[in-house]
């Protein structure tokens, strides 16, 4: 019941799954019950799992791992924001005017990687250079003409560069804010072992709030900024600078070209030439100014230029972008996300908890069935060698 009320997509349609797969007559209510009660229970388990963890020194938790768990040859976190509407009864009108609310997701990569002497791939793959690619830059970036609700997916969705393998992958979701998420995609990463490997990467968006995450809970994890996301402000100021279709997409070229060969610093002096010669925007400015885009590219650059040296993370074999992060977003939020769909703060909680460890590659919930079994009332002792 459980696994069916966590993974299908409602709790009425697990009722059918359980009465066609299973051949068993519940109704949806007791699935929800069940799936909810037990949601709740695992992340009380996890919460006191996340407290001995908290407990433990600094240097303990940066550098050490369980006794009996091996280091990830290459631990790599990402993390990132859903979507999702939560409703608690008394609270019929949120401040905000909205349900939406955002759900805080991170995954835990295991991989393989293999490093050089010098960057394997210097030369900026014709992937990147193709108009195919400036759809999915201009969705990740909002870039003024594109609808960013629209699904748009260039010819190759896939980078062609060489990547880490992945060996297994963790998913962790809830509806807490950020400063709350950020000790619990730690814990997890301490109890899969992170800390104490020898190469470790956190590749984000650049977003302040994961950044701050980041910095707090993965200080000593290399920062990687998403190179797609990089680029994606490249093709807004490029498009906000030149008008001319041709001229500007000669411009992305050039700055995507001294990105992936990590000279960001040009692409920072040339924009500043752009940004004097258009002007400063005043505070008012519409966000579809040209002086507006330019200035929010300098910026962005200004801020991350630190974790864009693309060359280094290619010769060491660490991933560049987050593209596995997006797909689980997605796949979190077909259980949770719909506008037909309504959950309470505890509800949300609990489902979000379960969909992420029923997503997960060392399967939580099979531990978490352990100890529910050997601690259930009246259960015989005997029975639970199976």
């Amino acid at each position: 019941m459980v696994y069916a009320g966590a993974n299908s997509g409602s709790f009425e349609l697990a009722r059918r799954d359980l009465r066609e797969l299973a051949e068993l007559e519940i109704t949806s209510e007791r699935v929800r019950r069940a799936t909810l009660r037990n949601g709740q229970a695992r992340r009380k388990l996890e919460q006191r799992l996340q407290e001995a963890f908290l407990q433990k020194t600094i240097p303990q938790q940066l550098h050490q791992g369980p006794a009996d768990k091996d280091a990830p040859p290459l631990a790599v976190v990402m993390s990132d924001g859903g979507r999702y509407q939560r409703f608690d009864r008394g609270n019929e009108k949120p401040e905000s005017g909205s349900f939406w609310k955002e759900s805080r997701i991170a995954v835990l990569l295991s991989m393989q990687t293999q490093s050089h002497q010098r960057d394997p791939n210097a030369e900026l793959p014709d992937f990147l250079q193709d108009v195919s690619i400036a759809k999915k830059l201009a969705q990740i970036g909002k870039v003024a003409g594109e609808n960013p609700e629209a699904e748009q997916k260039p010819a190759n969705a896939e980078p062609p560069w060489q990547r880490p393998e992945m060996v297994s992958k963790e998913v962790i979701a809830s509806g807490k804010n950020w400063k709350e998420f950020g000790p619990m995609v730690a814990s997890r990463a301490w109890y899969q072992g992170f800390f104490a490997s020898t190469e470790k990467v956190f590749v984000s968006d650049g977003s302040s709030v994961i950044e701050a995450m980041q910095q707090e809970w993965f200080s000593n994890f290399t920062s990687v900024l998403d190179i797609m996301h990089a680029l994606s402000y490249s093709l807004a100021a490029a498009r906000a600078i030149y008008s001319d279709l041709p001229e500007s997409w000669e411009c992305y070229r050039r700055f995507a070209k001294l990105i992936w060969q990590g000279n960001v610093e040009e692409v920072i002096a040339e924009l500043d030439c752009h940004q004097k010669r258009l002007g400063e925007p005043a505070k008012d400015t519409n966000e579809t100014d040209a002086r507006e885009i330019v200035r929010r590219a300098r910026v962005y650059y200004r801020n991350h230029r630190g974790r864009m040296n693309y060359p280094e993370y290619r010769r060491k074999g660490y991933p560049l972008t987050s593209s596995i992060m997006e797909s689980t977003v997605k796949q979190v939020g077909q259980r949770v996300k719909g506008t037909e769909k309504f959950w309470s703060s505890d509800g949300g909680e609990a489902i979000l908890g379960l969909r992420s460890d029923y997503l997960s590659a060392s399967q939580p919930m099979d531990a978490y069935w352990r100890l529910a079994k050997a601690a259930a009332d009246g259960f015989r002792a005997y029975g639970m060698a199976g």
